[in-house]
């Protein structure tokens, strides 16, 4: 009796774990958090930080179009790649939360 109960205690567990392992959401916020690592790890932050705020309000987006094409004419395809990663990311994470319905109501099986 005590190794059945053993053996169906161990597929729950893993019927668990491989629930939890499914959900999407969990992918995409480990792959954007090795992004968004990696991009402090290929950039200097508080340099990039400094050089946006010095930009005029209205001259970031041409700021922003203008470093990243730099970034591309001098072969820093890791960094591009990484920036496009999290933006595509960032894009999917809000797009499937705004999805999410919470209701206000507790439901019993």
């Amino acid at each position: 009796m005590k190794t059945l109960q053993r053996k169906i205690m161990r597929r729950v567990y893993m019927s668990f774990a491989l629930s939890f392992l499914e959900q999407p959401l969990l992918w995409v916020g480990l792959v954007l958090g090795a992004s968004v690592a990696l991009f402090g790890r290929l950039t200097h932050v508080a340099k990039l930080w400094e050089n946006f705020t010095a930009v005029p309000i209205g001259g970031v987006p041409q700021y922003v179009g203008t470093t990243f094409m730099a970034a591309v004419s001098r072969g820093e395809l890791g960094t591009v790649l990484v920036v496009l990663t999290i933006a595509s990311l960032t894009a999917v994470a809000v797009h499937r939360l705004s999805r999410v319905r919470i209701s206000p109501r507790v439901q019993t099986a």
